[in-house]
């Protein structure tokens, strides 16, 4: 394919060979979240102490969730998990003059190693349609579709749409080219190719936008007063079919026939 010049369009795209894409799991274990232990005991105050960050990282938006080290809404807690990275936590905590405690288990997000909108392919789109908020507890549903890119502009087509949809990435899905020239989505923790725009891919939900936000606003305005839909962080079926060989085979029972016409 040649260069990008302007506002890229790929609505159909072959699927690479994505064996040797995958990265193993001693690979991908380098990438696993960051826990940090508790090293100490719990101060006299534990309760309040615990109710403080927990309204700390509230007030930021930046609490994906916490537990108690026991059942009592009294008891302190002892596990916080932040939609932050470590080096964001520790960062945040020095510019307020805050001292961390340290009788909590401390859960933070992977790095984000790999740009969102790499310089070099700012002018193939609008704009990338992501949130800029790491991802926190969703649904989980299998929702599967094509995700295609026309005149720069990244839009989603799946059974039982009303026809397109603006596409609306979680933070962790960047945009890039491969060697072929494909522009293809990346994760931007591990810088795996998760899939080429244009392959039939598969995502987790339903997962709502708030449809009033200044960023989804901004991407109507640009593209097109469609309604925008959270495809996650996708990843291409041939992609899946590759990692689990099984599911290429998978037989999917037809629908039970239709209920009788009662008599007339």
């Amino acid at each position: 394919m040649p260069e990008a010049v302007g506002l890229a369009t790929q609505e159909i795209a072959p699927a690479p060979d994505y064996a040797p894409l995958i990265l193993s799991p001693r690979q991908l274990h380098s990438t696993d979240e960051i826990v940090r232990h508790a090293s100490g005991p719990p101060p006299a105050d534990a309760a309040a102490v615990g109710d403080l960050w927990v309204r700390r990282l509230e007030q930021r938006g930046a609490l994906m969730g916490s537990g108690r080290s026991g059942k009592g809404e009294g008891d302190p807690v002892s596990m916080i998990d932040t939609l932050l990275t470590a080096r964001q936590f520790d960062a945040w905590a020095q510019e307020n003059g805050w001292t961390v405690p340290r009788h909590i288990i401390w859960r933070f997000q992977q790095e984000l190693h790999h740009p969102a909108l790499p310089p070099q392919l700012a002018g193939a789109v609008h704009l990338w349609p992501a949130s800029t908020r790491r991802t926190g507890w969703q649904l989980e549903a299998a929702f599967t579709g094509r995700v295609f890119l026309r005149n720069g502009c990244v839009y989603v087509s799946s059974p039982g749409q009303q026809g397109e949809a603006l596409a609306w990435f979680h933070a962790e899905t960047g945009l890039g080219r491969d060697g072929d020239g494909y522009f293809t989505l990346v994760n931007r923790v591990t810088g795996e190719t998760m899939a080429r725009l244009g392959e039939e891919m598969q995502w987790a939900g339903p997962n709502a936008i708030d449809q009033e936000q200044p960023q989804v606003q901004a991407l109507q305005a640009a593209c097109g007063d469609l309604p925008v839909v959270s495809v996650g962080n996708p990843e291409a079926l041939e992609r899946i079919f590759v990692r689990y060989p099984h599911l290429r085979t998978l037989q999917i029972p037809p629908p039970p026939p239709p209920a009788p016409l009662p008599a007339s």
